[in-house]
């Protein structure tokens, strides 16, 4: 499909834990991650039925998002409608599922997990089921990048049972994973994902707990990349390039658009331990249509901007970032959206920050719906959404169509 226009959406939500002055040391914080408890686990971060009950209520909650902004959006076909969520959309009440949870099983779940119904029987997971959402003609001209979803692989040890069971007090390895879907009922295979591949000071809780459950917290969790790691190519690791193509989604001229993304820290340095102060794009000296990044803390960065054409005026190339933790001005805790266009690693001047607006603030030329505050959920009743995000499930803003 060739598109002359695109429409930016981003979904304004504060993905960030719950954070509090521990009484007494107002320098140390307690805090936890919003997320289903149902069970009473000693150890939130193996709770696997909890999980599985946690995906498929912030499934729906995005259904809802979804909707909404489909509700404001240009029904054009020959405009290319992107949805991008922020960074820690979907982590769970133990800051990370289970990685087994992102895809799902094809037959039975594994025993180990004990699981109730259905989830112990064919379950797609939280890719597969943001797959089924994205899988509707409505949305056949969308690109959904569907935030990010913290995942978390733990050793095994062989037990005096024979069998191997997660060894719950080594190391954690950390996965931030963004899903980029293409809408439409035969589409569901034209789809990229990338993983972050810096961890960040802020990504987990650095202090103590407020529940009694055991959560990730910076000191037990292994970061999948080290620091030293230098992107230096196109494909920069060998899991998930920062630059990507999706089949038939092209220009007006029929020319595959380029898109990049960097996930949040990605997006300001290359090689974690500061080797570059700027972003993977740029470390690997790649220009692109569309350059995506979603965060939880962070706003653009003049530096890290690559947009094409690299030797020209890149009026119809974009940098747009929904960021999952802070306001803009002033920078507090919230949410923000982020629209840019020219400059590449020089100064942006004001007229290329074309939009640039907080936490479901009404502003000129864009539209804002809330996303519903409660849905029901099959077998597990209803869910709040401050169960499952600090300040609730947000908005979604819906921008005036640029041209492409």
């Amino acid at each position: 499909m060739n598109y002359s226009k695109v429409q930016f959406i981003s979904w304004e939500i504060n993905t960030g834990p719950v954070q509090e002055p521990w009484p007494g040391y107002p320098t140390l914080l307690k805090g936890y991650y919003p997320g289903i408890r149902l069970n009473g686990a000693k150890d939130d971060r193996l709770d696997v039925n909890s999980q599985c009950v946690d995906i498929e209520a912030r499934i729906a909650f995005t259904a809802n998002a979804i909707t909404q902004a489909h509700k404001l959006a240009d029904a054009s076909a020959d405009v290319l409608k992107i949805f991008m969520a922020p960074e820690f959309l979907y982590r769970g009440a133990g800051g990370a599922y289970l990685h087994d949870l992102i895809n799902g099983w094809q037959g039975a779940a594994p025993a180990e997990f004990n699981l109730l119904a259905p989830f112990n029987n064919k379950w797609g997971g939280l890719f597969g089921g943001l797959q089924a959402l994205a899988a509707n003609d409505d949305y056949k001209n969308w690109l959904f990048v569907f935030g990010t979803a913290i995942s978390a692989s733990l050793p095994t040890f062989k037990d005096t049972d024979g069998k191997y069971y997660l060894d719950s007090k080594k190391l954690g390895e950390i996965y931030n994973s963004s899903l980029i879907q293409l809408g439409g009922s035969g589409n569901t295979a034209a789809h990229y994902a990338s993983r972050k591949h810096y961890i960040s000071g802020i990504d987990f809780l650095q202090w103590y707990t407020r529940t009694n459950t055991v959560q990730y917290k910076g000191h037990t969790v292994l970061p999948a990349d080290p620091k030293t790691l230098i992107p230096a190519d196109v494909l920069g690791v060998a899991e998930g390039a920062a630059v990507f193509n999706i089949p038939n989604v092209n220009d007006s001229k029929g020319k595959a658009i380029d898109f990049g993304i960097e996930i949040c820290l990605d997006h300001a340095s290359s090689g974690g331990n500061g080797a570059n102060d700027y972003g993977r794009l740029r470390t690997a000296n790649q220009y692109v249509k569309i350059q995506l990044v979603p965060s939880a803390g962070m706003d653009l960065v003049e530096d890290s901007i690559r947009l094409q054409p690299a030797g020209g005026p890149t009026t119809n190339s974009y940098a747009f970032n929904c960021d999952g933790l802070n306001n803009l001005v002033p920078d507090t805790e919230g949410c923000h959206t982020q629209i840019w266009n020219g400059a590449n690693g020089a100064k942006v001047p004001v007229t290329s920050r074309l939009f640039e607006t907080s936490n479901g603030a009404q502003v000129a030329n864009t539209q804002v719906a809330r996303v519903v505050s409660n849905i029901m959920t099959p077998g597990n009743g209803q869910i709040a959404d401050t169960q499952l995000w600090k300040s609730g499930a947000g908005s979604v803003r819906v921008i005036r169509t640029l041209p492409l």
